[in-house]
């Protein structure tokens, strides 16, 4: 708390306000939100015989600086206590999440035990500058250049993974991005990924207009060992969503010697008159390599050259509002060429207005799950409080 107050303290000085003076003025600067979420786990085998729980109660913290009428501060934190089987029986964990896989280390765990273990990530950390139709915006935040709903080839900077679904505000990426807008919907964004070598540096721009019923998108440029360019789409068929990425990735260090891979995604969306929305998308993954442990690959941010434990995929989606403040859904995500099946059946309640409840499972079906997990059905009870 002492370290806390002491960098508030350097900010405000560094603003030219006196202790007083920043009290006074503290609510024009600040805008400060989160949430607390407790989120309960029961693993399940296929017999039912086996039943494992684990827990995880996370805090998160959001802060917006205005500090100008063009600069802006912005600083967020989560922290996650866990409990449970996973934490008594994997062996090495406090390093996982010690480990921070961007340029600045800014994860760190405060203990670790037999049976809990706590650790804190700031995944927000950057500075904006806006004027007109030029944007800058310097450290650590989420560079977003995906079309799609599940895969996303264009986002060669923050992609993620869909099964992590306690994570609403995805990974961010320590980076510089300076963005000019000539028009509502057309720009030119030039992205730098920070790293210590080229395999893990991201350098790349994106264009972005609209023609006619579409808005188009082009990307290019070096992602970690291979050259990248891919076109992206969302638009309209008559009343049907339509979206879309394609992405060559073409190796650099033999450039001429070896063939690159195609990463490609297409969706389409449709709102029924009852409130009904239908969803899917399929994914063909040209770069797919095969790796152990599907689950870990599942919920950890994937390579935009790799996005599926398969070379296809497909994901269906339908969800459907009860009431008005109950939601259900019912998805599926699996594959053509690998045995995999992903049921994932959804409820979500808004108790008030700063109060939500989720129930979700995960139930991994197919020969890919059978043979490595035990437990492959994943009931999750979710209770989050906003402020």
């Amino acid at each position: 708390m002492m370290r806390i107050q002491g960098i508030l303290l350097l900010i405000m000085l560094s603003l030219g306000l006196t202790p007083s003076r920043a009290q006074a003025q503290l609510t024009d600067l600040l805008e400060v939100s989160g949430y607390l979420k407790e989120l309960g786990q029961l693993s399940i085998s296929n017999s039912l015989g086996t039943v494992r729980y684990d827990n995880i109660l996370h805090h998160r913290i959001e802060t917006e600086w205005n500090l100008s009428s063009h600069l802006e501060f912005k600083a967020d934190m989560r922290t996650r206590v866990l409990t449970g089987y996973n934490i008594r029986h994997t062996p090495g964990l406090e390093r996982r999440f010690e480990s921070d896989p961007n340029f600045a280390d800014l994860s760190w765990v405060w203990f670790d035990t037999e049976s809990s273990l706590m650790h804190s990530n700031i995944d927000r950390l950057y500075g904006s500058y806006e004027k007109g139709p030029v944007e800058i915006h310097l450290g650590r935040q989420r560079i977003n250049w995906g079309r799609s709903y599940i895969w996303n080839p264009n986002d060669l900077f923050n992609n993620y993974a869909f099964l992590d679904f306690d994570y609403e505000e995805r990974p961010g990426v320590d980076a510089a991005l300076v963005r000019y807008n000539w028009s509502y919907a057309s720009s030119i964004e030039v992205g730098y990924r920070i790293a210590d070598s080229m395999e893990e540096t991201v350098i790349a721009a994106m264009v972005r207009f609209n023609a006619g019923t579409y808005d188009l998108q082009v990307v290019g440029g070096h992602y970690l060992d291979r050259a990248a360019l891919g076109i992206g789409w969302a638009g309209y068929i008559g009343d049907t969503g339509f979206k879309g990425e394609v992405t060559y990735f073409h190796p650099e260090e033999a450039f001429f010697d070896e063939t690159g891979v195609v990463t490609a995604t297409a969706g389409l969306d449709y709102m029924f008159p009852s409130s009904l929305y239908l969803q899917t998308e399929l994914l063909y993954n040209g770069g797919f390599q095969q790796q152990r442990g599907p689950l870990a690959e599942l919920i950890r941010p994937p390579r935009a050259d790799n996005l599926y434990i398969a070379e296809t995929g497909y994901f269906v989606n339908a969800s459907y509002p009860v009431h008005p403040l109950v939601n259900t859904s019912m998805a599926l995500l699996g594959s053509f060429d690998r045995s995999i099946v992903i049921v994932i059946p959804q409820v979500t309640v808004s108790v008030s207005d700063s109060i939500d409840l989720l129930m979700l499972s995960q139930l991994l079906k197919g020969r890919v799950f059978n043979r490595v997990l035990e437990t492959p059905n994943l009931l999750f009870f979710r209770l989050r409080w906003s402020y």
